[in-house]
């Protein structure tokens, strides 16, 4: 892998804690998500009477389907907020 871009030479080195950032970033999606994943399977237990038993595993599979783009998002917010674009360099 390159050092730099050779368009913009943006540096690739990633930060130490980019990670770690990704994961601050990464909580209040999963929260807006699982919060309102909560509430429709309250609704679809209280207005059409499923089981709960059928619904907590959908739930989970649902949540667990998420997680690589939800990660995917969290970096790509993180660089977003990080990383100055110029543009094309044009002057």
């Amino acid at each position: 892998m390159n050092i730099n871009c050779s368009h913009c030479n943006q540096d690739f080195k990633i930060e130490p804690n980019f990670y770690s950032a990704a994961l601050w970033i990464k909580y209040p999606i999963i929260l807006i998500i699982v919060v309102h994943l909560i509430l429709l399977v309250i609704a679809l237990n209280t207005m059409y009477g499923l089981s709960l038993k059928i619904l907590i595993p959908i739930f989970m599979i649902i949540c667990l389907g998420m997680q690589v783009p939800i990660i995917r998002i969290s970096k790509a917010v993180l660089i977003n907020l990080s990383l100055n674009f110029i543009g094309d360099n044009k002057k």
